[in-house]
C-alpha cells in the first residue's frame, strides 16, 4: 500500500523574506523535530536561484544540530524525491524550492509521513556557520537522480521506442527535468527526442515555470514548423505537464487523461477510477465514453484530494488536477510529469500516428 506523506510549504521573496537567516531559524526548529521524532531527511533543492547553496546549508547546519541528513548531489524533480523515499533513501524530505512559483520566490518544502505537523516554526538560535558551505566533500551524499530515471526506465516500453520512428519535442522549463526524458530513452533508438530550455536557470527565463503559467511559443510553433509526433513540457518540480499536439494546439487535460485511461486499460489491463476536475461541460460525451470502455470517471471539485484518496485506496487509474498534475495509479507517484509524458510517447509510437489523430478520434467516436 503507497505510503502516505504529507506536503508543508513556506516560501517568501528573495532577499526580502526567504533570507540565509531565516532559512536558518526554520532548519534549527526542524531539526528538533527530526531528532524528536527520529526521522532521517533527504535534503534535496531545485534550479532556482541560490536552492542549492541553500541546501548546502540547510545540510551542514542540520548535521551540526544532530539530525541524520542526506544530501542530494544533484537538483531533483519532485516525483524523483516521492521514488527516493519509496526506496528508503530516508524517512522524509527537506526541499529548497518553491515548487511551481514565480522567479523571485524561493522557499522550503518539508515531504513528512505525518499529518498535522508545523514544521516551520523559528529556532531561537540558529547555528553559526559561514554563509554557505565552502566544502560538501564530506557530506554523504545520493543520486536519487539516477534512482528516478530508472523506475522511469522500468515503467513503460523502452524496446517500443527504440523500433518506432518518432519526433518528439520536450521543453524542460529551464527547471529540473532537464535530460530526463532522452536519459529514459537511451541511446539507439528511432525516436529522436529535441529538447529546448533544459539548461538550468535560476530565473527560469523570468515566467512562471509552468506549462499552463506560460504561453509555449516556442515549444508550439518547433511542433507546428515540424511537423512532430507532439510535444511536451514539464514544469520545474516536474509535476506538472503541458501537452501540444502535431498542429501546435495545447491538449486539454482532460483528453490526455483520457488518452492515458484507455491505453493503460487495453494495452497493460489495468483499471481504476479516472478523476479529473469538475466540467459540466463535458460530462454528457464523456459519459458515451464510459459506456465503451469500461471505465469510470470522476469529475471531482477537490481532484487533488480525490486522487490522493483514491491512490491510497489502490483504486486509481488516472488522476489530473486542475493545473495538469497528471497521476498514475499503482506505478507512479502523486503528479508525475515525466511517467505521464513517457506514457503519452509509448501510445503514439505504438499507434504509429501523431497526437492529433488520436485527439479526433477521441472526440469523433464520441460524438462531441
Amino acid at each position: 500500500m503507497p505510503i502516505v506523506r504529507y506536503t508543508y510549504c513556506w516560501e517568501g521573496i528573495i532577499a526580502a523574506d526567504f533570507t540565509l537567516d531565516a532559512v536558518r531559524r526554520k532548519y534549527t526548529a526542524f531539526a528538533e523535530l527530526l531528532n524528536a521524532r527520529g526521522w532521517s531527511c533527504l535534503v534535496a533543492y531545485d534550479t532556482r536561484f541560490l536552492s542549492a547553496h541553500v541546501a548546502a546549508d540547510c545540510h551542514q547546519g542540520l548535521r551540526a544540530l544532530g539530525a541524520r541528513v542526506v544530501l542530494s548531489s544533484t537538483s531533483l524533480p519532485r516525483p524523483a524525491i516521492d521514488v527516493a523515499l519509496d526506496h528508503g533513501v530516508a524517512d522524509c524530505a527537506l526541499i529548497v524550492s518553491a515548487g511551481n512559483r514565480d522567479y523571485w520566490l524561493n522557499g522550503l518544502i518539508v515531504i513528512a509521513p505525518a499529518p498535522g505537523l508545523n514544521p516551520f516554526v523559528d529556532g531561537n538560535a540558529p547555528p553559526v556557520c559561514p554563509p554557505f558551505p565552502a566544502d560538501i566533500s564530506d557530506a554523504p551524499m545520493i543520486d536519487a537522480r539516477r534512482t528516478y530515471i530508472e523506475s522511469l526506465r522500468q515503467a513503460i516500453d523502452v524496446d517500443l521506442t527504440h523500433q518506432t520512428s518518432l519526433t518528439i519535442f520536450v521543453d524542460a522549463m529551464n527547471g529540473t527535468t532537464g535530460g530526463i526524458i532522452p536519459a529514459v530513452l537511451g541511446d539507439g533508438t528511432q525516436t529522436k527526442t529535441i529538447e529546448i530550455n533544459r539548461d538550468a536557470d535560476a530565473w527560469f527565463g523570468r515566467q512562471a515555470p509552468h506549462p499552463h503559467a506560460a504561453p509555449l511559443v516556442r515549444l508550439r510553433k518547433l511542433v507546428r514548423e515540424s511537423d512532430s509526433h507532439l510535444g511536451v513540457a514539464l514544469s520545474a518540480d516536474g509535476r506538472a505537464l503541458g501537452v501540444v499536439d502535431n498542429d501546435g494546439d495545447l491538449a486539454p487535460h482532460l483528453d490526455i487523461a483520457l488518452l492515458l485511461a484507455q491505453y493503460l486499460n487495453r494495452q497493460h489491463r489495468r483499471r481504476g477510477l479516472v478523476i479529473v476536475p469538475a466540467s459540466a461541460s463535458s460530462v454528457e460525451w464523456v459519459r458515451t465514453w464510459e459506456a465503451q470502455t469500461g471505465l469510470n470517471v470522476e469529475f471531482a471539485e477537490q481532484p487533488t484530494a480525490r486522487i490522493a484518496e483514491a491512490r491510497a485506496a489502490h483504486q486509481l487509474l488516472v488522476g489530473m488536477t486542475e493545473d495538469g498534475q497528471p497521476t498514475i495509479g499503482r506505478i507512479g507517484g502523486v503528479g508525475d510529469a515525466a511517467l505521464a509524458a513517457l506514457l503519452l510517447i509509448e501510445l503514439v509510437a505504438r499507434r504509429n500516428v501523431k497526437l492529433r489523430v488520436l485527439r479526433e478520434k477521441l472526440r469523433q467516436s464520441q460524438g462531441a
